[in-house]
């Protein structure tokens, strides 16, 4: 792929252009002029904030009066970070006012999105699409940021957590290995580490 002098945020805003004139264009969605879009955490106050790819708010939430869209920094392949932005252009097609539910899904079928609505992913088509989107503007000019890589334990307890449901709890080594069952009790698999 072509080597990219823009900024992730020129980028962004050069992919959604596209998805604009071209990919929404042929489908009859308008995507509104005036969307904002940045690389940045989905700005919602707790952890689970880390886990989302993107997000979309709607025009209530700018004091712009606009439609805010995050795509994270823990995403840097090119392809991934287009069928995300994509999913968030059609929640602020409708102002964010649909969800997943119906308006939303009808939108993702129609510019070639798959899989649940709450995560969709690109299909093949709009996988081709987006290929040549890539190779019109470059590789999306970001390197992932590693989360929680090799920070050290900063307490004398011990996380256990599950890797079925990520319960998770802290106690000492000693109670620890006074545990005759690897048992979560909060799904009751028995994968506890």
């Amino acid at each position: 792929m072509k080597a990219t002098n823009l900024t992730r945020e020129q980028w962004l805003n050069e992919a959604t252009n596209i998805f604009r004139t071209e990919t929404f264009k042929r489908n009859n969605i308008s995507i509104p002029e005036d969307v904002k879009v940045s690389c940045g955490f989905a700005p919602n106050g707790n952890r689970s904030a880390l886990k989302t790819l993107g997000v979309c708010h709607p025009r209530s939430h700018s004091k712009a009066n606009v439609n805010e869209i995050f795509i994270s920094p823990a995403t840097s392949d090119s392809s991934r970070v287009l069928d995300i932005l994509a999913h968030e252009l059609i929640h602020a097609v409708d102002n964010c006012k649909n969800g997943h539910r119906k308006p939303f899904k009808d939108m993702a079928d129609a510019i070639g999105l798959t899989g649940q609505m709450r995560s969709t992913e690109a299909g093949e088509e709009l996988k081709k699409e987006l290929d040549t989107i890539i190779k019109r503007i470059g590789d999306y000019p970001h390197a992932e940021i590693l989360l929680n890589s090799g920070r050290k334990q900063s307490t004398r307890n011990i996380k256990v957590s599950c890797k079925n449901c990520e319960f998770s709890f802290r106690t000492s080594r000693k109670n620890i290995e006074l545990m005759q069952y690897n048992f979560c009790v909060a799904c009751g698999c028995d994968s506890l580490g």
